[in-house]
């Protein structure tokens, strides 16, 4: 009985002893690829530094379970190199087939620095980490907060601004969860994140959001170029119901989750619904951005307009 228990122990220890060896490996190339700012190097110290990642990610991706656990803890512990936790959170999430890093990953992609970040992967992380079910609230503050942000989803060809790019994070959440968030930035946030944050509380268009945004612009809390962008905004979605065209309630509430929609199906659905079907109309709205798209974003505008008209009738 003592020699096959003496083999086990000898197995246990060897197993942990490769374990270590392998995260030591990992933390060595860490300390020599990262602590450093994407924005202070040259284009030749870019390219340099990418081969070096490529070595990192290489590595961990040949034992992704250990790599796994072993980026966990770095990230975890890291709290002066910022980009280090966003690419080593990428990272994670790619080895993660167990899905129970996600935790993790969104801890990571929180300590990220935006100035060191190419927003396209920045915004397309939070989204995938928001439809998963996780509390990105911090990742869309983060972005609303950010000046001048530009993101470009290359396979759309199109740039969006902070505004628009954050309308896709704040539809993986409930009416409740974002108008929470965006409450928070306008109550705490920057100048720049309190004037976004009020547009995008106007576009999820709730009672308790709208007097908010009412009584900032009533009582002049807000710059006249974002008090007028609202208005116009309250204006340009809220569309006249004057219509030839009729039809029913049912065929209605079916369009709602249309793949496009004809220009004349703001104006004929508004008349159909009733108040009751505006849950219904925020529901199908959820469904219009299942990933990141123009043709997604511009179905989410067309359910907003219908939105707006329908509680200002």
């Amino acid at each position: 009985m003592i020699k096959p228990l003496l083999t086990i122990l000898l197995s246990v220890i060897t197993l942990t002893i490769q374990a270590q060896t392998f995260c030591e490996k990992i933390t060595k190339l860490k300390h020599e690829c990262y602590g450093f700012t994407p924005k202070s190097l040259s284009l030749a110290q870019r390219e340099a530094k990418s081969a070096q990642l490529d070595k990192f990610w290489d590595l961990a991706k040949s034992n992704k379970k250990e790599a796994a656990l072993c980026l966990k803890n770095l990230i975890l512990a890291e709290n002066n190199d910022s980009y280090f936790c966003f690419d080593a959170s990428s990272l994670l999430l790619s080895l993660d087939e167990t899905k129970e890093y996600q935790s993790v990953v969104l801890e990571g992609v929180k300590k990220s620095n935006l100035e060191d970040l190419d927003l396209q992967p920045y915004v397309q992380l939070s989204f995938f980490l928001g439809k998963k079910g996780n509390d990105i609230s911090a990742l869309a503050e983060k972005l609303l907060s950010y000046p001048n942000a530009h993101v470009s989803l290359t396979q759309h060809a199109i740039t969006l601004n902070a505004i628009d790019a954050s309308l896709f994070l704040y539809n993986t959440m409930s009416a409740v969860k974002a108008e929470k968030s965006l409450f928070n930035i306008i109550a705490n946030g920057n100048s720049t994140g309190k004037h976004n944050a009020v547009v995008v509380l106007n576009m999820i268009s709730t009672p308790k959001g709208d007097s908010l945004v009412n009584r900032l612009i009533q009582n002049k809390e807000l710059p006249d170029s974002v008090s007028n962008f609202i208005l116009k905004d309250k204006q340009d979605f809220n569309i006249k119901t004057a219509c030839k065209n009729v039809i029913t309630r049912a065929d209605a509430l079916q369009k709602l989750n249309a793949s496009s929609y004809d220009e004349n199906f703001i104006c004929e659905a508004a008349n159909a619904l009733k108040p009751e079907d505006i849950e219904a109309v925020r529901e199908a709205r959820f469904k219009t951005t299942p990933g990141l798209s123009d043709e997604g974003l511009s179905r989410y505008f067309t359910l907003t307009a219908l939105l707006i008209t329908m509680r200002n009738k």
